[in-house]
């Protein structure tokens, strides 16, 4: 019997959240005898989760090496509005394949929701209106063309077999954001979830922690623009000038890591924060941090907040869409609002309530019981069909 021959693609195999998920998805689908492939758009050093990834696993690229300036604007909008062009011209052959997965929602599904192999789209990135008001020409020419690529964006995911959210909050948004607010078809809701079983043995591996004093927050996280990672400093500066005791690890790396070390600086707090920058192993820090804090703007589910839970370090959160559901809306951790002023609250709310601590701490196996990853892999297999 002839092996599946499944595509994966996604846009990149940094460090984080949904490749990490990826990782384990792909290794499951060679052990269930698919000849599966993963896609990525061209090779980089930053791809580092490869190196977990099954040997039998081939990985192709889209393009032999990055595309930059006006070449990558080009190929670009040959993507969005010529598609099938598009194909043409990278070499890609639908007919070597029995089925595709595009993992992460972005412009390339525009590509392959072209296909006429059965596909699958999986929503990782939590929808949200985009502001185009406009100062000038240039940023009207500028956001005209962007609102033109968007929308082809968005109604490419309509042409899937099956669309996945990884949260109710993201649900929600896609309805309201890409079908007025009344489902025109089916989207179904699947939770991630990882295989936490090797997360506690790596946890046990020795750090070297900073000399710090207080209550210990940590935050791992991509530095990017819509994780702001800045409400942490702002907060950070106005608890410390209140005599709070306290100190936050902030693991993870990002365009943004050269301005929020400028503003750890300007604001005098070096005493109380420190960048890590990248690191392979983030579990022993989560698990001799008290509290796990997530500042984002927008979240589509946050698989750092699972692990923090299975490590016993409870969650502050802002009310960012995914994270809501990981903690029900404040059943399993603190719910804060969406903003610098929420970061604050949430963290002066646990410093001057040390009780919250131990009670969030008895309630992991609850919550945990909701992440299960074996269903998770079920709940796949069945979409897939292997």
């Amino acid at each position: 019997m002839q092996k599946k021959r499944i595509l994966i693609f996604n846009d990149c195999f940094y460090m984080g959240g949904t490749e990490i998920l990826l990782v384990n998805l792909l290794n499951h689908l060679v052990e269930k005898e698919c000849a599966v492939t993963l896609l990525l758009p061209n090779p980089s050093e930053k791809n580092t989760l490869l190196s977990r990834v099954s040997s039998k696993v081939p990985v192709k690229y889209i393009f032999p090496n990055e595309l930059t300036g006006i070449k990558k604007l080009i190929y670009k909008n040959i993507l969005i509005f010529y598609p099938r062009l598009y194909a043409k011209l990278v070499g890609f052959k639908e007919d070597d394949y029995d089925e595709v997965v595009c993992f992460k929602d972005g412009f390339y599904s525009i590509l392959f929701s072209k296909l006429k192999l059965p596909k699958y789209l999986w929503i990782q990135n939590h929808p949200f209106e985009r502001d185009y008001s406009s100062h000038n020409l240039k940023e009207w020419l500028s956001y005209t063309l962007n609102r033109f690529q968007i929308n082809r964006m968005n109604r490419s995911f309509d042409r899937f077999d099956e669309v996945i959210c990884v949260s109710d909050s993201s649900r929600r948004s896609y309805i309201n954001l890409y079908h007025g607010g009344k489902a025109k078809r089916e989207i179904r809701v699947l939770y991630n979830a990882l295989d936490l079983s090797s997360i506690v043995d790596r946890a046990q591996e020795p750090v070297d922690l900073p000399a710090f004093t207080g209550v210990s927050f940590i935050v791992v996280i991509r530095l990017s623009y819509e994780k702001t990672v800045d409400r942490i400093i702002l907060a950070s500066d106005r608890l410390k000038n209140e005599s709070y005791d306290f100190n936050f690890l902030i693991v993870g790396d990002g365009d943004e890591f050269d301005k929020l070390q400028s503003m750890i600086s300007e604001y005098k707090l070096d005493d109380r924060i420190k960048m890590l920058g990248r690191v392979a192993n983030p579990f022993p820090y989560m698990k001799r941090s008290d509290w796990f804090l997530c500042p984002s703007s927008r979240e589509s589910f946050a698989l750092t907040l699972l692990e923090s839970t299975a490590l016993g370090t409870p969650v502050i959160t802002t009310d960012c869409g995914g994270p809501e559901d990981v903690i029900e809306r404040g059943k399993y951790g603190i719910l804060t609002e969406n903003s610098s002023e929420g970061v604050y609250m949430g963290m002066k709310k646990v410093l001057d309530d040390p009780s919250l601590l131990p009670y969030f701490v008895s309630k992991t196996d609850e919550c945990m019981k909701r992440f299960d990853y074996q269903k998770w892999l079920n709940e796949v297999d069945h979409i897939l069909r292997v």
